[in-house]
């Protein structure tokens, strides 16, 4: 009889339903047990560049990018708090300072095995004091390999498509492209790579090395890149953009939001969620957070009570499927 009060009352139903789920997150938090199985990709806020943190089920960590100069201290921050003591390798997809400034302050506090840059120098004082600080911190330098896939530890490759030609000036289309292979899944890294370097891709590649369930979306979603063809063979399953909060060139910009939605049918952006991690147990692959409305748009549209409260309760520990 008190149940049934309890359920026909939407506040208290409310509060039972809060309850049950604090009491989830307690149990989980308590006895939370380890997965050795996940794979971690981390695409960080860092305002108007890129930064992503690759932590294996082998617990190495990837570093790919470091935003600009002024993020290095959150950069740091942020790895400490993901439990990063070490960096078995930091790749500097291109010179430009919104993706390499942030690298200066983390290679001086994190040993690193390997840092990878590609062949093109930059005349910046960000690249000289990049360089400056891979030789004071002793850490190898070297280009990226070639394109055969390295076994970097059991069901995890790691292959450097790109760059494969000279591309003179443009050094956007010099970054490094990365794609990782976890098990079913596989993770395509795309620097700010323009026109050139995705035509030389596709004519490089058959469309099975280029395809990808998880696409970090070249040039902060600017509509230089992520040309129709491109995207069509990679074919990403989830899109993620990494932009700053209206910057001033407006990235996203609106033609590649909607060539995007033709292929991507789950987008995030980081100027409007935040830091967004993807999961994978090389099964199935998934989100604390859900994608964003078809318009790519509004973050907040369709958020219902459920929603909100599994957000803000459960965080990790709630598992949005790709479909």
């Amino acid at each position: 009889m008190y149940i049934k009060k309890i359920l026909q009352s939407p506040i208290s139903f409310l509060l039972l339903l809060l309850l049950i789920i604090t009491s989830f997150v307690f149990f989980f938090n308590v006895f939370p047990g380890e997965d050795s199985s996940i794979l971690q990709v981390h695409f960080i806020d860092v305002g108007q560049g890129d930064s992503i943190l690759i932590q294996t089920p082998g617990k190495q960590n990837i570093l790919i990018d470091g935003g600009e100069k002024n993020q290095g201290a959150y950069l740091q921050s942020y790895l400490q708090k993901q439990g990063v003591k070490h960096l078995h390798m930091v790749i500097a997809t291109h010179p430009h300072a919104d993706h390499i400034g942030g690298l200066v302050q983390v290679l001086a506090n994190f040993p690193t095995d390997t840092v990878y840059l590609p062949p093109v120098t930059h005349t910046t004082r960000t690249f000289e004091d990049l360089l400056s600080t891979i030789e004071q911190e002793n850490i190898p330098l070297s280009p990226p390999p070639s394109s055969e896939p390295i076994l970097f530890e059991k069901d995890l490759a790691l292959e450097f498509l790109s760059p494969q030609r000279d591309f003179q000036d443009h050094l956007n289309d010099w970054s490094i492209v990365l794609k990782l292979t976890y098990d079913n899944h596989r993770f395509l890294f795309t620097g700010d790579i323009e026109g050139a370097a995705e035509t030389a891709l596709i004519q490089d590649y058959s469309r099975d090395r280029l395809d990808a369930d998880v696409l970090k979306v070249s040039h902060h979603g600017s509509s230089t890149s992520s040309s129709l063809s491109f995207l069509e063979a990679v074919s990403p399953q989830v899109s993620v953009i990494s932009s700053g909060k209206e910057n001033p060139y407006g990235h996203p910009h609106k033609e590649t939001l909607e060539r995007l939605l033709q292929f991507s049918p789950n987008l995030y952006r980081t100027d409007l969620q935040g830091t967004v991690l993807i999961n994978s147990d090389g099964v199935e692959l998934w989100s604390p957070l859900a994608p964003l409305p078809a318009a790519g748009l509004d973050a907040s549209s369709g958020r219902t009570l459920m929603r909100f409260l599994s957000e803000i309760l459960l965080k990790d520990r709630i598992r949005p499927l790709f479909t």
